[in-house]
């Protein structure tokens, strides 16, 4: 059984049935292309009721998802994938929620739950996790080596971003601002069974550091 790691303190109201037009479509699309059973609810956000919470149970181990995300099968598929975020297929899809139900809806949070690890990408901006989802995973494999050798351990839970304190000043629905644009290669969070406490990765760095980080909290 996996540990508590960030969402322990999640503080959000949660619809188990948010009442959207072509929901079960969505949801069986993303079980297909990440090969997971998915819950999809919704979720009511400084008043805003068309985020989603979406959570993929996947039955594989960390190594295997990055083996068969570099393979480009898992996921969008490597023809697909584009250094053009907005094409992603998961944007695609939540455009397509947006045009059948004509309202705003986007991914508060999504979660992949592994076979022995947890990751957690909450949104900082609008639509930023449709948007940044590609190279969120492909960074994840560029660095896995970097936070798991040194310590000859890999971590139980991965949280995506962290945020300096200053970097949180800045209104996160003004998401152009490049600070927020890159907020998701700068810092997560990461859980270890040897540490009693999260510890904060460097993705610039390439290295562990120490000092006061902000949480984005739920």
């Amino acid at each position: 059984m996996l540990r508590d790691g960030f969402n322990k303190n999640l503080k959000i109201q949660l619809d188990e049935n948010p009442a959207i037009i072509g929901l079960d479509d969505f949801k069986r699309s993303l079980e297909r292309e990440y090969y997971s059973s998915a819950q999809v609810r919704g979720c009511l956000h400084n008043g805003c009721r068309g985020n989603l919470i979406i959570e993929m149970r996947c039955p594989l181990a960390l190594t295997e998802l990055l083996f068969h995300l570099e393979q480009g099968n898992w996921g969008n598929p490597s023809e697909q994938r584009s250094s053009v975020a907005e094409n992603s297929s998961l944007a695609q899809q939540i455009w397509e929620l947006e045009k059948k139900n004509n309202q705003a809806i986007e991914i508060e949070e999504l979660v992949f739950l592994l076979n022995n690890a947890t990751l957690v990408i909450k949104r900082i901006f609008s639509h930023s996790i449709e948007q940044k989802l590609n190279h969120i995973l492909d960074a994840l494999g560029e660095h896995y080596e970097y936070f798991t050798v040194p310590r000859n351990e890999a971590p139980y839970e991965i949280y995506i971003p962290v945020l300096e304190e200053n970097l949180t000043k800045i209104d996160p629905q003004l998401g152009n601002t490049e600070k927020f644009r890159d907020a998701y290669l700068r810092y997560w969070g990461l859980y270890f069974d040897s540490e009693e406490d999260a510890v904060i990765y460097d993705l610039n760095r390439r290295s562990f550091i120490s000092g006061d980080l902000h949480m984005l909290n739920h």
